[in-house]
């Protein structure tokens, strides 16, 4: 029988855990994958200096299906092989399911870590979350070692299949979920509503690996952790998953919320904190109370934030740096305005250059996201944005080949010219983002030429004189000192052998 069925229930089995696994990727020298974002949009390597992210997501949702009474493990096979496999050793015979959060660029490694898992005991029941079960689920659900696959927010549907699967209730209902019927025919349930933000639990920081602290070359201050106060993108770009993912939603946490989540990091002793959102500054009443409460209480944290050039503003900056502030990422893309308007961003390249001048005048370090290769690039429009981004003078940038992902209309649009994308998997982490795909399609220029351009705009943005001494000259203490040499190290190898 190839359909999996909710009328076995596991827990007779003596089957009381449930894993939550980030899988290690053992098949390339890449040690760090930032897979937090549960909507995609991932990266790796040394082109983002070996940064490192703890498990946000995966926290949510392995503090959420606690509530079954089930035990819940969280292990991130790549930092801890030799936990990872100890489990698989001793611990396997007692669990209920596993649980990875999948995007289209990691499917087909997180399907072999199913295969093999399923290979070593048939009844473990396997779940795929996140972005590809969410815009792929036919093609997740046609794999043997999928059982079961969840869309879109994980939290609630995920508790109600664990009880599913432990025989408390029927799968059928249960909405938001993918699974085979007996017959082996893929079946999607309805979607689930969206949950009020306040809803959520407090993720478990306990859960994370003991005694190892992520690596972040834009952290100040350790160890920090991540945390999500909103989800959603009032932007409706061709090429980011978010709004679409969250249903072209946006919806956001109370300051009160925010607040109290920060006093609890703070109890931890956690020192800086990443917030994930897609574009934190929108919500500019909520933000002033979070950081009037931060300053109010001396929380002394310090933070980071992801902002839109045109959603943020002076008055907004000066008092996210009073409240510990001192990095905001910002997703520059292009210095082409023609091709700016072709993603549908919805803002200039003369509103990114006046955001930068702010952030400078107040003392804010940047960061510039910047992509190549989409429609309408050209040679000359390359150099207009590697220029451009050069005059911004951000403290740091990443670039990266424009990859189309499943679930966006860029996706949408290639897939109908070229059936032969399929679910986009077989854009594989290994080559994201230094590596085109069906880039000659998108702007006619080589996946070749391209990875040629990510290379060099590395050298020409960090091998500058003037920039190495500016950095060098901000330096505060020995801590910053190693994580950038470590940053730097990464991205120069990176610069110099286009290798992640």
């Amino acid at each position: 029988m190839n359909g999996v069925s909710a009328s076995v229930p596991l827990r007779d089995r003596a089957r009381d855990r449930v894993l939550f696994l980030r899988p290690g990727d053992n098949t390339t020298a890449v040690s760090n994958v930032v897979r937090d974002f549960i909507y995609g949009c991932w990266c790796n390597g040394k082109r983002i200096g070996g940064m490192q992210m703890p498990p946000i997501h995966e926290l949510y949702a392995a503090t959420s299906v606690r509530m079954t009474g089930l035990q819940v493990e969280l292990i991130d096979a790549l930092l801890e092989p030799q936990r990872y496999q100890s489990y698989l050793e001793n611990s396997l015979n007692t669990t209920v399911a596993v649980a990875i959060m999948s995007s289209t660029q990691s499917f087909r490694q997180d399907l072999k870590t199913l295969q093999a898992i399923k290979a070593q005991d048939g009844s473990v029941r396997s779940i795929l979350y996140g972005s590809h079960p969410t815009f792929m689920p036919h093609y997740c659900l046609r794999e043997q070692a999928v059982d079961y696959i969840i869309a879109q927010e994980s939290e609630e549907g995920l508790r109600e299949l664990i009880l599913a699967i432990t025989g408390s209730l029927p799968v059928e209902d249960i909405l938001g979920i993918g699974f085979r019927d007996k017959d082996g025919t893929p079946r999607i349930n309805p979607p689930r509503p969206f949950v009020s933000m306040d809803d959520l639990p407090i993720p478990d920081r306990t859960l994370l690996p003991k005694g190892i602290d992520y690596f972040n070359p834009a952290v100040k201050r350790t160890p920090y952790t991540t945390m999500i106060t909103s989800r959603g993108c009032p932007a409706r770009c061709i090429f980011c998953t978010a709004p679409f993912f969250y249903g072209n939603k946006a919806r956001f946490r109370s300051g009160e919320s925010v607040l109290k989540e920060l006093r609890e990091i703070k109890r931890l002793g956690y020192k800086e904190v990443f917030f994930r959102d897609e574009t934190f500054t929108a919500y500019k009443k909520r933000n002033q109370e979070v950081c009037q409460g931060m300053i109010r209480e001396k929380l002394d944290l310090s933070w980071i934030a992801n902002a839109r050039v045109d959603m943020v503003d002076r008055e907004s900056m000066i008092l996210m740096k009073q409240a510990g502030c001192h990095l905001i990422k910002f997703g520059v893309e292009t210095g082409d305005e023609q091709i700016m308007a072709n993603y549908k961003k919805g803002v200039t390249c003369e509103q990114t250059r006046e955001t930068f001048r702010m952030a400078h005048a107040v003392g804010m370090d940047t960061h510039a996201h910047v992509m190549l290769g989409g429609p309408g690039e050209t040679p000359e429009s390359i150099e207009k944005t590697i220029r451009f981004t050069l005059d911004l003078d951000p403290t740091t940038a990443s670039f990266g080949i424009l990859t189309p992902y499943a679930g966006t209309p860029l996706f949408q649009e290639m897939a109908q010219r070229h059936p032969e994308m399929r679910d986009g998997s077989a854009s594989t982490m290994e080559d994201l983002h230094t590596t085109g795909f069906f880039s000659q399609e998108i702007c006619q220029l080589s996946s070749a030429y391209l990875s040629r351009c990510i290379v060099k705009a590395y050298r020409r943005f960090y091998w500058r004189p003037s920039y190495l001494w500016k950095r060098l000259r901000g330096i505060e203490s020995f801590e910053e000192f190693m994580v950038l040499t470590v940053a730097g190290l990464n991205i120069f190898q990176f610069s110099v052998s286009g290798e992640k």
